[in-house]
């Protein structure tokens, strides 16, 4: 009986969580590479990601490079004697040395329709520009991103309250139902493989920080679907009586107020888009914890005409 194939899989989020554990229960899992833990916050905290510790956990290696196309790296992820990569939200592109070392390639599991958002943040753009479907496409790297043979697609319909955080645990788990049936057709040489169409290729650029500020004039529709897309991080972002004000949750009012303009009515808190309103039911003041609209009345005793900026 022929060994199975050794896979070293590379992923830096919770969206790699669920698909790196379902191919370990059916072939063996030679080391996981993530980036490096950064310190974050206000206390400068460093955080091991949640990858890193089921790796740690189930006796997995687990290898952290600083650039993991450096020589050095690539000499000692050689000496594992890998046969595929497999690659989700890691955060480094991977040279053609590096993926030159397995003797099957590496393929990468992308949570888009490409060649449709390509880049580091599709499922936020995909959420910011109102679409109504998206998917998983799983492809053999090259060099370029997101750039390789297709070898399988599958849709997934976007449901009107989706966020961010709710979107990517839905593909996540879509991605690592369809992970091992692809594993098996590379093992056996029985994959398709099919050509992006770069004609149809559109981007999906890392969220920069001036992005997640709202703009209050540009309409219900288009202001809804920027705060779901950065929920539950890193949260649209407001001034409200001159501090910054992180917004969460919303949903669409009855009323029509002007843009930014605070109201609250039946102890729901309400802005303005122009052409409708928002009810905020999540937000977070600053340097506080994440509370209620309700709570927010109560505790900034809001008054009538006051704005978000």
């Amino acid at each position: 009986m022929p060994r199975k194939m050794n896979i070293i899989f590379f992923g830096s989020t919770s969206f790699s969580v669920p698909i790196v554990k379902q191919i370990k229960e059916r072939f063996p899992l030679l080391a996981v590479v993530t980036s490096k833990p950064k310190p974050k916050g206000r206390g400068r905290k460093t955080t091991v990601p949640e990858i890193a510790e089921w790796a740690q956990h189930v006796d997995v290696a687990v290898l952290s490079p600083e650039n993991p196309n450096d020589e050095a790296f690539i000499k000692e992820i050689s000496a594992l004697n890998p046969d595929l990569f497999v690659l989700s939200a890691y955060g480094h592109i991977l040279s053609k040395e590096l993926l030159g070392v397995p003797r099957l390639g590496g393929i990468n599991v992308h949570p888009s329709l490409l060649p449709h958002y390509r880049g580091a943040a599709p499922i936020q753009r995909a959420l910011m520009a109102g679409e109504e479907e998206t998917g998983i496409t799983i492809f053999f790297m090259d060099e370029k991103i997101d750039h390789g043979d297709i070898i399988l697609q599958k849709k997934l319909i976007i449901d009107p309250n989706d966020t961010y955080g709710s979107l990517s645990a839905r593909l996540s788990s879509f991605a690592a139902e369809c992970i091992t049936d692809i594993l098996q057709s590379i093992e056996s040489d029985q994959c398709t493989r099919i050509k992006q169409r770069d004609e149809k290729k559109s981007y999906a650029p890392k969220i920069k920080k001036e992005e997640m500020v709202i703009s209050w004039h540009v309409g219900v529709d288009k202001i809804f679907n920027h705060i779901r897309a950065l929920s539950p991080h890193p949260g649209a972002r407001t001034l409200f009586r001159g501090k910054e004000l992180k917004i969460f949750n919303v949903a669409r009012g009855h009323l029509r107020l002007e843009s930014g303009i605070l109201h609250v009515e039946d102890k729901k808190l309400y802005v303005g888009t122009g052409d409708a309103s928002l009810i905020i039911h999540e937000l977070q003041p600053e340097n506080r914890a994440k509370i209620s609209g309700r709570d927010f009345i109560n505790g900034f005793r809001i008054k009538e005409g006051e704005r978000l900026e």
